[in-house]
């Protein structure tokens, strides 16, 4: 299936205008009817003054409440409950819609019905509305046919390698461990050591320089479903966008490279430290250490925006709290995955209706498939200052197509009403406007975001003093 989410958006748009003009008539046609009702009521109970006049004023009152009461009210009814309806299906088809979406076009009926939490058959009857709709369209797949291509190592040393991908395009791999074991050697040169995490595009290695004794952290691209040239492309992508900007605050790589058997690795500096998701399992972080996480993000983006970059995927599992001897905690920005290239931003490298991000922290336009600029990742970063200050991210709910819907359509809560704890005055206008649904609201670039975030001032006594003149 791929999804037209756009589709949805304009159709969902049409629906509500529609209905709301009949909850208007229907909220007319339900006075009328009360109305009339009352008055038949009141001449049906009308005391007879002469011989015959309690029977016409009987008559009257009963003329009077069936076309001036029953059928508005009968009229009403339908109104009201045809736009109720509506709203429902159109809800409904929204959360298909996402969930279809984010499956990249490889999801079952069964897949459907498990993220809706709703049964096969109305599942069946979901994707059959959608189609009849526009919102999906069933496409067979097709094959790439994308030319060879030269991969040269990020660090500048040895020649460019040899084409490495075959006519039939990239050999699929279930499992970077079932390849690549302990103790393997890439390129003569990195030895496995022992296996770092795993997440949706590679696994991750410690691995040491044969020659220099150093340990580095070695990415291999992970294959199965997923393993297409466009996959392999976003990897090539990550190793030379990562390692052409130089920031502190972006993980360097030094290195990358395919093995014979066609495993592609990318060499990175191993860092000593957590993620931020895993130092959020406890609990928020202080307003300090939020403020500084967040101003740092900000400066290693605008290093990347300044070469024409942007990340797409900044989550807090993608932000790393690296300590070192003898120098502070610092934020380093990791997984380039789906970096891409500004004046590339409005194309989809996958092909297939799939959203590449992680929903909880997507931009609304990058969850509807529009092209994508700077102020996307300033969303994301919100998204995760959001949450490093409260414990959850702005839009969370129990199935995906949910996340989705309520990121669509509804405006992100305020920090303070989520938040257990204090939190300082200005972060709720600054987070407001960093997670409008209108990018023009946004901050226009990282500096301004950084400025803004920084400028926040914790409150506590001493301020609370200065402000009352004391």
């Amino acid at each position: 299936m791929r999804v037209r989410l756009d589709r949805y958006e304009s159709a969902n748009r049409s629906m509500v205008n529609r209905t709301t003009v009949l909850f208007v008539f229907g909220g007319i046609a339900a006075v009328v009817a009360a109305l009339g009702l009352f008055l038949g009521l009141a001449m049906i109970a009308m005391p007879e003054k002469d011989e015959g006049d309690g029977l016409w004023a009987r008559r009257g009152g009963i003329f009077l409440a069936l076309f001036t009461g029953v059928v508005p009210a009968t009229v009403s009814a339908l109104f009201i409950g045809y736009s109720a309806r509506q709203r429902g299906r159109y809800r409904r088809l929204g959360e298909l819609a996402a969930v279809a979406r984010q499956g990249g076009g490889m999801l079952t009926t069964s897949d459907v019905a498990r993220g809706l939490g709703t049964t096969v058959q109305l599942a069946e009857r979901l994707i059959v509305d959608a189609v009849a709709l526009g919102l999906i369209e069933h496409e067979a797949p097709v094959e790439a046919t994308a030319p060879p291509h030269v991969i040269v190592p990020a660090s500048g040393a040895g020649a460019p390698l040899t084409p490495t991908v075959a006519r039939s395009g990239p050999r699929p791999i279930s499992s970077a461990s079932a390849v690549i074991g302990l103790g393997s050697v890439l390129g003569e040169t990195y030895r496995i050591e022992a296996p770092l995490g795993r997440g949706g595009m590679g696994e991750v290695f410690a691995a040491r320089h044969l020659r220099t004794g150093r340990r580095y952290a070695v990415k291999i691209v992970l294959g199965g479903a997923s393993a297409d040239e466009a996959a392999f492309r976003r990897f090539e992508r990550e190793a030379t966008a990562a390692s052409s900007l130089g920031h502190p605050g972006i993980v360097q790589v030094h290195d990358f490279n395919v093995t014979s058997s066609g495993v592609f690795y990318l060499v990175m500096d191993l860092l000593e430290g957590e993620t931020l998701a895993t130092r959020l399992e406890q609990g928020p972080l202080a307003w300090p250490d939020a403020q500084r996480l967040a101003v740092e993000l900000c400066s290693a983006l605008a290093s990347a925006h300044g070469h024409g970059l942007i990340h797409r995927d900044i989550k807090p599992s993608n932000v790393f709290l690296a300590r070192s001897k003898g120098a502070p905690e610092r934020t380093v920005l990791v997984d380039f995955g789906l970096v891409k290239p500004l004046d590339e931003s409005a194309s989809h490298v996958t092909g297939t209706g799939a959203v590449l991000g992680t929903p909880m922290y997507m931009s609304p336009e990058q969850a509807r498939g529009e092209a994508l600029d700077v102020r996307s990742d300033l969303y994301s970063v919100a998204a995760v200052l959001f949450e490093a200050v409260t414990g959850s991210p702005p839009f969370f709910d129990r199935t995906l197509a949910a996340v989705y819907a309520r990121l669509l359509r509804e405006p992100a809560p305020q920090a303070s009403e989520v938040s257990k704890r204090r939190l300082p005055r200005g972060l709720d206008a600054v987070l407001a406007r960093a997670l409008s649904k209108n990018r023009a609201d946004r901050y226009p670039d990282a500096r301004a975001m950084s400025d803004a975030v920084a400028a926040i001032v914790e409150d506590g006594p001493a301020t609370e003093r200065m402000a009352s003149g004391g």
